[in-house]
């Protein structure tokens, strides 16, 4: 599948000899799951003081920051990296709460433009102070040099992906944050798209391969930090495609054992490098900055299975 580069990280995802290539496996795999409970706890957070989707939240900020304050459907999508249809799907919510008004073109009536209102402004700074007040509590868990290279790179990822919120002359930073979360997930999905794998299915697979046959569902989830419903789907679908093997566990026999296919190692192996080129695609970090990322997820994880990381009981819950 491919190298890219001279990355030291990525030669130990690509060499399975490697001593260090299970360690480098293990620091994706919690990566992966650091983006998955933030964004889980910031859909929590947004749900229950704005009644908005994480979606919708960035729909407004993107019309907040549309030169000349409207954006068409199409290129809103564009921006988000999704389809038109998704978007026009989260609108309804947003027009008849009078946050988003529909704007005829004057020299074309077929086209119709989205513009933010002063209602949909309120809406974004009772979000803003709720999703900052979650990031606080989440920065004050890593070292300010893992902060400071966060917030770096997450500005980085803004001007990038052309998701920047200027205020005072600079980067808006819990916003970027927010947003480099969504934009990692986003490539990721779409790196592993191509293979015909969704996230939730990846990170089976690594976890499988990290825990090693014979663990089980419950394993896989507590590991994941997800409920043991939200493995039944990707356990289905990967054991479908002949990917994982399901046996009863000859100590209990209402368990089954899970172990991954040689086509299923072999999978999971393969696309660790370019899960890995996702996140360097988000932010465009040097390698030093990316180790600083992953060193910062390794230890956030150990902190939660401690059950000790966060003053914010958002990310807890979206865990349990």
């Amino acid at each position: 599948m491919g190298a890219m580069g001279h990355d030291p990280h990525r030669r130990r995802l690509e060499d399975r000899s490697d001593p260090g290539h299970l360690d480098a496996f293990e620091g994706e795999s919690d990566y992966l799951t650091v983006m998955n409970l933030l964004f889980r706890s910031i859909s929590q957070v947004l749900a229950e003081h704005c009644a908005l989707t994480t979606l919708q939240y960035r729909m407004l900020l993107r019309l907040l920051g549309a030169e000349g304050g409207t954006l068409r459907t199409t290129d809103l999508a564009d921006n988000l990296r999704v389809c038109a249809s998704t978007v026009s799907a989260a609108m309804p919510r947003l027009v008849e709460g009078r946050l988003v008004a529909r704007v005829e073109d004057p020299d074309d009536m077929r086209v119709v433009s989205l513009a933010l209102t002063p209602a949909g402004v309120e809406e974004i700074g009772r979000a803003d102070r709720h999703v900052g007040a979650f990031l606080r509590s989440y920065w004050r868990n890593l070292t300010p040099e893992q902060l400071r290279v966060a917030l770096d790179s997450s500005a980085n990822a803004a001007a990038l992906h052309h998701a920047s919120r200027i205020e005072n002359g600079s980067h808006r930073l819990d916003t970027a944050f927010f947003d480099a979360v969504m934009i990692s997930r986003t490539l990721t999905a779409a790196k592993l798209a191509g293979y015909g794998l969704k996230t939730p299915q990846f990170r089976v697979l690594a976890a499988l391969r990290i825990l090693g046959p014979g663990a089980t569902a419950s394993q896989v989830a507590s590991y994941l930090f997800l409920r043991s419903s939200d493995v039944t789907a990707p356990l289905k679908a990967l054991e479908e495609r002949g990917l994982v093997l399901k046996q009863r566990n000859a100590d209990n026999r209402r368990t089954k054992a899970l172990a991954l296919t040689a086509e299923g190692r072999e999978l999971v192996e393969g696309l660790a490098p370019l899960v890995y080129d996702a996140l360097l695609e988000t932010c465009h970090s040097d390698e030093a900055a990316v180790q600083l990322h992953l060193q910062a997820a390794r230890q956030v994880v150990a902190r939660e299975r401690g059950a000790a990381v966060f003053a914010e009981p958002a990310l807890r819950r979206a865990g349990a």
